[in-house]
């Protein structure tokens, strides 16, 4: 074989080699370097705030929805049928605590003085005035409102109960019912009486 041909030969076949060899190369497991970026197949290296906001669920803003699908954008205070919206103060129907048995605060007082000078309220022979005429022994004169602490009686009562007390024990008579005209009119005394006294002694 003439050396022209043989050189030729020799060269298509380095060619080859070398070829191969880049090809193994690139395709070589036992190659950490030749392989691809693996972090390029890592799906954590993609941005998921870079993603669609049809794909991306975080992409989604719950007060951008449409008020029908949004249960917080219901008001509840709109509603036709509110609760809230009903007051039982105005109520049509109401139950009394007794029939009326006044029409002024006067009409109670002129009452309420009638009885605080009554002895037949009682056994005992004694009224109301018996012990408190000219405002004796109420301790106005230290301007305390009900309910406060009553020495006699050893404890803190409203009005009401310490009428009852003087009722049942001075007098020795019966108490009155919670919402009679009679405990009214009582209070309602009382208080004039205790108006009448400030006034007088005002400083």
């Amino acid at each position: 074989m003439n050396k022209p041909m043989t050189l030729l030969i020799a060269l298509v076949m380095s060619a080859g080699m070398m070829s191969s060899a880049s090809f193994a190369g690139s395709h070589n497991p036992c190659n950490p370097c030749a392989m691809k970026n693996p972090c390029s197949m890592n799906p954590c290296s993609k941005n998921p705030c870079a993603m669609k906001k049809s794909v991306n669920p975080c992409g989604m803003n719950p007060c951008a929805m449409k008020k029908p699908a949004n249960p917080c954008a219901k008001n509840p205070c709109g509603m036709t049928s509110n609760p809230c919206a009903m007051n039982p103060c105005a109520a049509n129907k109401t139950t009394p605590i007794r029939k009326p048995a006044f029409k002024s605060f006067k009409e109670a007082v002129t009452l309420g003085k009638k009885m605080w000078s009554d002895e037949s309220l009682g056994t005992s022979g004694m009224a109301c005035l018996s012990c408190h005429s000219d405002h004796e022994l109420l301790n106005l004169g230290k301007n305390q409102n009900y309910p406060h602490f009553v020495k006699m009686v050893g404890d803190v009562v409203t009005l009401d109960q310490m009428i009852n007390y003087c009722m049942v024990n001075p007098m020795k008579g019966k108490q009155f019912e919670q919402n009679s005209k009679e405990l009214t009119a009582m209070a309602a005394y009382f208080r004039a009486y205790r108006m009448e006294y400030l006034q007088a002694h005002r400083k």
